[in-house]
């Protein structure tokens, strides 16, 4: 493509910085003597600054003297030939930052930063314009990346540690070329034209970080991705000779690829700090850069870390409210009590006035003492950890106001450990309601609950949790006969192989590692951990339990015709799933709204479904209680399976009939919205219930998500 000519009598880029003895609102443009009055703008908020103002009438940014930000006319003619630039971002001591495009290829124009310098002697250009390279030519030193993929800064000339001086376009590029890290602007091109240095960065193009962080699809793995990204890249300015004065949320984009990419440079300082380096002093400016710019460090990075991440929970800017003092941030801790302890640790650990409190701990100091290793470690702990959840749970089980007896059964197993910083966290519900007027119905409950349990215990991922050589309670694929045969110590030599194994466990404990001791966070991973094979389990539990019912009803243990209904809840860590046969409930709160999931199996709820009866008046049909399915009522059963992905401040809620037919569910999701905890939630429901007649055994399983 053939280059447009470059007029020779275009108006040159505003290329000197405010002089002294001038005002602090004038700009100096053009070669001649001739001046432009501009007001300068704020580089917080972008508004305009008054005349002789020392703060931000918009966001309250106090200006640095003799720092302002400009804003000037726009030349209209290209730049080398094919950069179009549309607007001032900022200036900082004669270095221009602008929007522009590149028209290179007209059809699929390309959105790019230019940097614009004026040249102070031959010496400093950055590259001579007889030496620079044809934009047309394939062999660009900078090529765009193809299929809208990231690619660092290929790394193709050698560029001395000390080429250009800062704030400079030759200082910035000899940056990124050493630092090449993907979450920094890419190079695409550099040159000399008429007098001034010019360097063009891609304008990374994505989702604004604010608005990916908040989404409702954003997972914790997926922002603390991000958030090692930008700590990665950090370590790489420093390793360049660079550092940051702040760092801001609008300053990153999240591309279609899910990296994190600074796409404004206009932060960095060299490193280490001259003397007389003009500072901002943001609020994400580490406090010794302004007192003791000399003594500072690496670490201050850690500050300006942790001020990114403080505004990321927080929602919005920082602002004074954020400070005790300057540059000593008010506690996290204090403020949200209830933050993950992993979260609350990278604050500690960064946003903090002194210097020793941050990152690197002792140990840590001995490998990298700039602390950024120890910080990149921190937070993939918490992209392992943060989004699997914790559980709350409680039940209660009551005989309720009209019944003699309770043909209800329930029962919960919770086991939550850490490791290494790792936690794991698993347990499953069962809840079973014996099938009210037919004999033997709190034996077919506790039978079904016993045996489902039993046989969730010995596979994945319970089995691990116990000892080596442990069985608990009996064989599941014995006879009915032998159900309630009582514990392992009814045969003595059981016993005794019990004792010894748990004697092996307890008293050369140097003989077994962590790994044998405790679950292992990388098996949460595990294909035998996956929601599938999860629902795979619970089904044949639930089959299996239907034939021990089954079976000993027709052997004669219990009554003939003995059955119940059957909720089974598998979680592990946040995943869900969900076993059902009967009338009995499971509901799920999300967002504050409670929702039943899974279908009464009657005759009256299939009535519903195919519209012959509304479903007020199935409330009082005579049949309403007449079950499709139930656990020991035909040799096979079908359960419904159901699977959930549980979040923090969910609820999940398991219930029999005598606890749903006596609230209504607005009720219900009231009494949950407003307990602090499952156990007082589940106590409340049940005395509801009772307050309300309670005609029938009132049981209910409940599950507070953290």
């Amino acid at each position: 493509m053939t280059e447009p000519d470059i007029s020779s009598d275009s108006t040159p880029l505003p290329t000197e910085p405010i002089l002294a003895g001038k005002s602090d609102h004038t700009l100096t443009v053009g070669g001649d003597d001739s001046e432009v009055s501009a007001l300068a703008i704020c580089p917080q908020c972008q508004a305009a600054r008054p005349p002789e103002g020392d703060y931000c009438g918009e966001c309250g940014y106090i200006f640095s003297s003799g720092n302002a930000e400009t804003s000037s006319d726009i030349p209209s003619a290209l730049i080398g030939g094919r950069y179009q630039l549309e607007a001032l971002l900022g200036a900082r001591s004669g270095v221009f930052r602008y929007r522009g495009v590149d028209t290179g290829t007209p059809e699929h124009p390309v959105q790019v930063l230019v940097l614009a310098q004026t040249v102070p002697s031959l010496e400093e250009a950055i590259i001579p314009s007889e030496h620079r390279q044809d934009v047309d030519s394939s062999t660009h030193e900078f090529d765009l990346p193809e299929d809208g993929q990231e690619q660092a800064t290929e790394e193709l000339e050698e560029i001395s540690p000390g080429a250009g001086r800062w704030p400079g376009t030759a200082w910035e590029q000899g940056i990124l070329v050493r630092a090449a890290h993907l979450s920094l602007p890419r190079l695409i091109d550099a040159f000399t034209e008429n007098g001034t240095n010019y360097l063009i960065e891609e304008a990374a193009t994505g989702i604004p970080l604010w608005e990916a962080w908040d989404g409702e699809a954003a997972t914790w793995a997926e922002r603390c991705g991000w958030l090692i990204q930008i700590a990665e890249a950090i370590e790489h300015l420093h390793t360049a000779g660079a550092i940051l004065e702040g760092l801001r949320p609008e300053m990153f984009v999240i591309s279609p690829s899910g990296q994190a990419i600074l796409r404004d440079l206009g932060e960095l300082l060299p490193f280490p700090l001259p003397g007389n380096v003009p500072l901002k002093g943001s609020f994400s400016t580490a406090p010794e850069l302004v007192l003791t710019p000399g003594e500072a460090t690496e670490r201050a990075d850690l500050y300006v870390f942790g001020a990114l991440l403080h505004a990321l929970l927080m929602g919005r800017e920082l602002t004074e409210l954020d400070f005790n003092l300057t540059g000593q941030p008010r506690s996290y801790i204090d403020r949200c009590p209830d933050v993950s302890p992993y979260l609350a640790r990278v604050l500690s650990k960064t946003f903090v006035r002194e210097i020793e409190d941050r990152f690197p701990t002792g140990d840590g100091q001995l490998t990298d003492p700039t602390g950024f290793r120890e910080l990149i470690d921190t937070l993939r702990t918490c992209q392992r950890n943060l989004d699997y959840v914790h559980h709350d749970m409680a039940s209660w089980s009551n005989t309720g106001m009209i019944r003699s007896g309770n043909e209800d059964a329930v029962a919960i197993f919770h086991s939550s450990e850490s490791r290494l910083d790792d936690r794991d966290d698993v347990a499953f519900i069962v809840l079973a309601d014996g099938m009210g007027g037919m004999e033997s119905g709190e034996v077919a409950a506790a039978m079904a609950v016993q045996t489902v349990r039993q046989k969730l215990l010995l596979q994945p991922p319970f089995a691990a949790l116990q000892t080596p050589g442990s069985e608990v309670g009996r064989d599941p694929n014995s006879g009915p006969g032998q159900f309630l045969k009582g514990s392992i110590f009814d045969n003595p030599e059981k016993a005794e192989k019990e004792i010894t194994a748990l004697k092996t466990l307890l008293i050369p404990p140097k003989q077994f590692s962590a790994d044998c001791l405790m679950v292992r966070p990388e098996d949460r991973q595990s294909p035998a951990r996956s929601a599938t094979i999860h629902q795979d389990r619970v089904a044949e539990a639930i089959r299996f339990a239907n034939k021990q019912v089954y079976d000993a009803s027709r052997y004669g243990f219990g009554g003939r015709g003995m059955g119940c209904t059957l909720e089974v809840i598998l979680i592990d860590g946040p995943q869900c799933v969900i076993g059902h046969v009967g009338d009995s409930r499971v509901y799920h709160m999300h967002h504050g709204r409670l929702k039943m999931i899974t279908r009464d199996q009657t005759l009256v709820s299939r009535l519903v479904e195919l519209g012959h009866i509304t479903e007020e008046e199935a409330e009082t049909h005579p049949r309403r209680s007449e079950l499709q399915q139930a656990i020991g009522g035909r040799v096979e059963v079908v359960p419904e399976m159901v699977t959930l992905t549980l979040s923090e401040g969910d609820w999940l809620m398991a219930c029999s009939d005598g606890l749903s037919n006596q609230l209504h569910i607005t009720t219900m999701e009231a009494v949950l919205r407003e307990s602090p905890s499952a156990e007082k939630a589940a106590r409340r429901l049940i005395n509801m219930a009772i307050l309300n007649g309670a005609n029938d055994n009132v049981t209910v399983a409940v599950v507070r998500v953290s």
